[in-house]
């Protein structure tokens, strides 16, 4: 990633957090179910924001096998080929046409290789991101957020978007600064790591009509 907790990427709610008076009230915030839909690609200056394909499953694999995600992230762990394929005919599709989850591949408009994903949460409104340790370093996760925030709020009533991240995962932080997110605090996340408990994350917010410029107030 940029790691991030995923997302897009990964494990549903469990019921134990679903009933935990904790995460209640940090999901108790403008919960809204977008409708399921056929899934639509996003365009960038750079980049193309499409969906993920069986021929981006060994990129998939790799990328995911990377040391960084077993922090960072809630993808499983170890990572294997098994769940790239999984995420590609199963989780991505599913999530669309149940209106849970919309997700996209990130590739370069010069290019058809996948670099990353990125999706978002219907019912919370959460975005979760990460990219190929190849391609870090150069913007794309910004430009890739940015549209997707775009997107969630013309196609949607939403009036706010979430991020969180596992505290210390600074590159996904620094995402989510640049598009403009508005620093919320450290505090138990509301998306379970593997073991289904609650982690301490960096949390933020971004209204529909906040202005997208980086605010101050971040922890680092």
């Amino acid at each position: 990633m940029v790691a991030v907790q995923f997302m897009a990427v990964c494990l549903q709610l469990s019921n134990v957090c679903r009933n935990d008076p904790e995460h209640a009230r940090l999901t108790s915030i403008t919960p809204l179910r977008l409708p399921a839909m056929e899934p639509f690609s996003l365009t960038t200056e750079r980049l193309v924001l499409d969906q993920p394909v069986a021929r981006d499953v060994d990129l998939i694999a790799s990328y995911c096998a990377d040391p960084v995600f077993e922090g960072f992230m809630t993808t499983p762990w170890p990572y294997e080929r098994k769940h790239a394929e999984y995420f590609v005919s199963s989780f991505v599709p599913d999530g669309w046409l149940r209106g849970e989850e919309w997700t996209w591949a990130i590739r370069e408009r010069r290019g058809q290789d996948m670099l990353g994903a990125i999706g978002v949460r219907t019912h919370s409104g959460m975005v979760g991101f990460w990219l190929g340790a190849p391609h870090r370093g150069r913007s794309i996760m910004p430009e890739a957020l940015a549209a997707v925030v775009d997107a969630v709020f013309e196609r949607s009533d939403r009036a706010e978007i979430l991020w969180e991240c596992v505290v210390g995962n600074t590159p996904s932080l620094r995402v989510a600064e640049k598009v403009g997110f508005r620093f919320t605090g450290e505090e138990l996340g509301i998306i379970p790591g593997r073991d289904g408990s609650l982690t301490p994350s960096w949390t933020g917010r971004l209204g529909r009509n906040d202005d997208r410029t980086p605010q101050p107030g971040w922890p680092v």
